[in-house]
């Protein structure tokens, strides 16, 4: 389908950045937003964002570019918009599309077109992984009053595809699934001391006992006995349990930067991922890219993005893991043909093709 000729006004819902965290959200809106822009110059687009106090918000400078943030106190603005006093487009003026990169509640004009990208719906699957607080919110945002509403849907996974039609009964016409992109790793300085890493945010769904209980079984057969970094951001509902003996091989980094990130992951033996549900899986794709061997789990977008380079175990067996993890060490071959396979095909994930399959469903909402 042909491109329109005109210009559109695009709104964009930033609001999911206000947090300042680097979860595999903020990861997909940063990036994707860089990369559209790049390549769009004949849109215009308008940023949102709302908060009372004053907030830190990634830097976007394009000459079709406009942000505007409102300061409205967050739960009076929400209310406002769950119960449809106050209509987007009286904010930001009339829009040919509005986009929500992350699902925040909104009231818009019957008219105006929504796409919406779902990331996962792990929240329907076992709510009981998450606190009442969040479950409550989840209740509140409604998201399949908001899937039903959205004239176009991007899954970031087959799998997420799947889950829309399943669990909300959305046709399958109406969902596009458009991978996310993968950044290469920043250069760092090499380490002779590697070890297994865990990366990802601190909460129940990533399963991280049974990482720390694959290495365990993994200590006790081990001749090397490499040491276990658990990195990522603070979550919730997650008190790590540490066997005393393991006290000093077990390392633990919240919140590392950036910087520090991509040292992790390239100064790694083996990536180790047991989560028991991903939308897409940002971690193993990292891991990759920076040509680590993948221990994951058997489910979910993992298998569908992991299946040619990931060795795969079922989350419940850290059992499975352990053995794993000690075959890598017994049979290097092995662990250079998965980090070469690994290295490849997370390269074909590239930001450029997600940005221009996502301005195509954006022409197409429009229409």
């Amino acid at each position: 389908m042909p491109l329109r000729n005109r210009f559109m006004k695009i709104a964009i819902d930033i609001r999911a950045l206000m947090e300042g965290k680097t979860t595999g959200v903020e990861v997909y809106l940063v990036n994707l937003l860089h990369e559209l822009f790049k390549i769009d110059s004949k849109n215009q687009y308008v940023l949102f964002a709302n908060s009372f106090r004053a907030v830190s918000l990634p830097s976007f400078n394009y000459s079709n570019v406009k942000l505007i943030v409102t300061k409205y106190p967050n739960k009076i603005f929400n209310l406002s918009q769950k119960l449809g006093f106050l209509q987007m487009e009286k904010l930001l003026g009339p829009v040919d599309l509005f986009f929500s990169p992350h699902w925040r509640v909104v009231t818009l004009k019957s008219s105006t077109p929504l796409v919406v990208t779902f990331h996962d719906l792990f929240f329907e699957i076992i709510p009981e992984f998450f606190t009442a607080r969040r479950r409550l919110w989840h209740a509140f945002m409604d998201y399949p009053k908001a899937a039903r509403r959205a004239k176009k849907i991007i899954a970031v996974s087959d799998n997420t595809k799947k889950d829309l039609e399943d669990l909300y009964g959305i046709e399958n016409s109406k969902i596009k699934v458009v991978y996310p992109g993968m950044n290469p790793p920043r250069p760092s300085a090499p380490s002779l001391n590697q070890y297994f890493l865990y990366f990802g945010t601190l909460e129940p769904r990533k399963n991280i006992q049974t990482v720390i209980a694959a290495y365990e079984r993994y200590a006790r057969e081990s001749s090397v006995k490499r040491k276990l970094v658990i990195a990522g951001s603070s979550g919730w509902k997650t008190k790590l349990s540490i066997p005393q003996s393991l006290a000093d091989a077990i390392i633990v980094k919240i919140n590392p930067d950036e910087q520090e990130k991509s040292a992790l992951y390239q100064n790694a033996f083996a990536f180790l991922f047991p989560s028991f549900y991903e939308g897409f899986g940002f971690p193993i794709l990292e891991a990759a890219r920076s040509g680590k061997v993948v221990v994951a789990s058997r489910n979910s977008s993992l298998e569908e993005i992991g299946k040619d380079f990931a060795l795969l175990a079922n989350a419940f067996r850290p059992a499975q893991f352990a053995r794993l993890m000690l075959e890598l060490e017994h049979d290097e071959n092995l662990r250079i043909d998965l980090e070469k396979r690994g290295w490849r095909i997370a390269e074909k994930f590239n930001w450029r093709t997600a940005a221009e399959q996502t301005l195509r469903v954006f022409e197409e909402a429009a229409v």
